[in-house]
């Protein structure tokens, strides 16, 4: 297991110590409380008619979206930008306070929160329905990390951040309230696309009811779920963050000046789809016993121990679908020793791991 200083461990202690730090603490209340009691942080600003609400982290381990938002609405409020005289905005730094301090997916109850929009049966989805329903945005943004495995299209690019616009029925149809969040991201799209280095997928579409990207939508409010994505030599997201922090500021500039909000969809659906196909590391040329080449893939699973996160390395099989490596590695040029295959897969990790420092793929 591997560790590296990084920032994607975001607990509620340290999230109130960013807070205070960026001066946001006088624009901060408690909107309610989690399983465990643990306050959920509401940020509002402005005084615009324009209405918009963002939420992160009700995934807990998905932290880059929340040190953007920080980062964002800092400089804000420290250079008196006048999106904040134009825009009304409500931001939910953590929605998940318990599973952000677990560094777990999941709330307290073991309930993933973004498929409690209908049931509501947590105090954190409960709360952010309320919100919903007293704040009438006129749009909301949806905010989440994406796994290091999905690709921008069917290439071997992992995806530096990705968008949706939520179905809001099964048939995925498209009315004026979808073809709104589409317009939004076609627009935020184009002001990334012409950097050939920033890859930008589109996630998956499919309906469920449940998640409340699709259940704001079918409540007639446009919704963009934007999912901060992987650069392959950058795992503390901090390349992203950058990347993030942009794009929302981009999307809070044209929904303040933008005059007239167009149903059109070309653009969005021009962005090309994700593949769930990559992996962190492919390694090439790996001697067999039997005299053959072969490779391999690795990816790399997080956990959290005593503040820090570590990185397991794990071998992945290619069945059924053919993988891509984020990066490649020529087992060759370390050794020309080989390795059993035949083995299970600890020790065949045990074999490479005399050959390769895995950390060394963690910077």
């Amino acid at each position: 297991m591997y560790t590296f200083e990084n920032k994607r461990y975001l607990s509620p202690a340290v999230l109130d110590q960013l807070l205070i730090h960026n001066k946001l603490d006088n624009y901060t209340s408690i909107l309610g409380y989690s399983v465990e009691n643990r306050p959920i942080l509401l940020s509002s600003f402005g005084s615009g008619k324009r209405k918009v609400l963002l939420w992160s982290q009700m995934h807990g381990n998905e932290s880059t979206t929340t040190r953007a938002l920080v980062q964002l609405f800092s400089d804000l409020v420290l250079k008196n930008s006048s999106l904040l005289d134009d825009l009304s905005i409500k931001v939910i730094y953590q929605l998940n306070p318990d599973g952000s301090d677990k560094y777990s997916r999941l709330n307290a109850n073991g309930v993933d929160l973004n498929r409690d929009a209908v049931k509501k049966s947590q105090p954190e989805s409960k709360l952010l329905i309320k919100l919903f329903n007293v704040f009438k945005p006129h749009f909301c943004i949806n905010l989440h990390d994406q796994r290091s495995i999905y690709a921008a299209g069917n290439t071997d690019l992992p995806a530096i951040i990705s968008f949706l616009a939520p179905s809001f029925d099964k048939s995925k149809s498209i009315n004026e309230v979808r073809a709104r969040a589409m317009y939004m991201i076609g627009k935020l799209y184009k002001t990334i696309k012409s950097d050939k280095t920033l890859p930008v997928g589109r996630y998956n579409d499919d309906f469920n009811i449940n998640c409340f990207g699709d259940f704001f939508t079918s409540q007639n409010t446009p919704t963009i779920l934007i999912e901060a994505g992987h650069n392959p030599k950058d795992f503390g997201r901090n390349l992203v963050v950058a990347e993030v922090y942009k794009c929302l500021l981009n999307f809070l500039k044209l929904f303040a000046y933008e005059n007239n909000i167009k149903p059109l969809t070309d653009v969005y659906l021009s962005i090309p789809k994700n593949y769930d196909h990559l992996r962190d590391l492919e390694i090439i040329n790996v001697k067999c016993s039997n005299g053959l080449s072969n490779r391999l893939f690795i990816q790399f699973y997080e956990y959290l121990k005593k503040d820090k996160i570590y990185f397991v390395p794990k071998i992945e099989s290619e069945i059924p679908k053919k993988l891509y490596g984020n990066r490649i590695i020529d087992y060759s040029k370390f050794t020309n020793k080989s390795i059993d295959l035949e083995q299970n897969n600890h020790k065949i990790l045990e074999k490479l791991k005399l050959f390769l420092d895995f950390s060394l793929f963690l910077e």
